[in-house]
């Protein structure tokens, strides 16, 4: 059975806050460079983002989601928008990181 600290450790180990917030800079620059009606989900522009956890790792993931093929472990989803600010993009990942907690304690 996994824990909350199985998922804490497992996320310091692939890189913790700095390196998902770091993820999501990189998606927000990403949404600079298309058209704001290309990206645009009817929510303003913006790229879906999401996290995972599954066999002690996280992985992440951005664009539609109706391509994840794999929908085992325990998973937080967002978006990122063009622009954000580091702000904005530490409440993103702490909220993606959050739901990941959530999702594993309702499975418990």
């Amino acid at each position: 059975m996994t824990t909350e600290q199985d998922i804490m450790t497992a996320f310091e180990e692939d890189g913790g806050m700095d390196g998902l917030t770091s993820w999501l800079a990189g998606i927000s620059a990403d949404c600079a460079e298309y058209a704001p009606e290309d990206i645009d989900d009817g929510d303003g522009p913006c790229i879906d983002v999401r996290l995972r956890y599954h066999d002690d790792s996280f992985y992440t993931y951005s664009g539609d989601s109706s391509y994840d093929q794999d929908h085992r472990g325990f998973w937080g989803a967002s978006s990122v928008g063009p622009g954000e600010t580091e702000e904005s993009l530490l409440a993103i990942a702490g909220d993606l990181f959050e739901q990941v907690l959530e999702h594993a304690a309702q499975n418990a």
